[in-house]
């Protein structure tokens, strides 16, 4: 009982992370832009876990992305791992979304091109968010910073757990 209860706040905590991390780059990211780009204003995209969550949930909103909390009834696309334990190795960086897929982890609610979408910007957000260290186990090809793109990263850094704390209440 105790593990599960750690691993649901280690869930919940990964969550609210990524998720202010989706709204802090897109402010300021040209290539996670470009990204978003192709969405369709107001799409709602959750990541959770079956069947009771935790989940994240996100929405397009003009060139960002606005974190909207856990409530995942309304989405356009959910991607939902099947139960914590799946959810806890790619959330917390060990294993790649892909290869979570990959070993059936995951289950998708919604059309595969837009999960593509999601994940390539999840990749982005990723590698502003996680360490250099473990960009070698979850990338083909890591990602390579300009001295721009690390000034980004610091900030992401920083901004974080403020605005985790005001996303705490959505």
């Amino acid at each position: 009982m105790i593990a599960y209860t750690l691993n649901k706040l280690v869930v919940n905590t990964s969550l609210l992370a990524l998720g202010t991390a989706f709204e802090l780059v897109s402010r300021r990211e040209r290539q996670l832009r470009a990204e978003l780009a192709a969405w369709e204003d107001g799409r709602i995209v959750a990541l959770g876990v079956k069947p009771r969550g935790p989940f994240m949930v996100l929405r397009k909103e003009g060139d960002r992305i606005r974190y909207l909390g856990g409530c995942a009834q309304q989405a356009d696309l959910k991607i939902l791992f099947k139960n914590l334990d799946c959810a806890l190795m790619p959330l917390t960086g060990m294993m790649s979304a892909d290869t979570a897929f990959v070993q059936h982890r995951a289950v998708l609610h919604g059309s595969v091109s837009a999960a593509m979408e999601v994940s390539r910007a999840l990749a982005i957000v990723q590698s502003y968010l996680l360490p250099g260290f473990m960009f070698g186990w979850l990338y083909k090809r890591p990602p390579r910073f300009t001295m721009k793109q690390y000034l980004l990263k610091a900030w992401v850094f920083l901004a974080l757990l403020p605005c985790m704390a005001l996303n705490l209440a959505k």
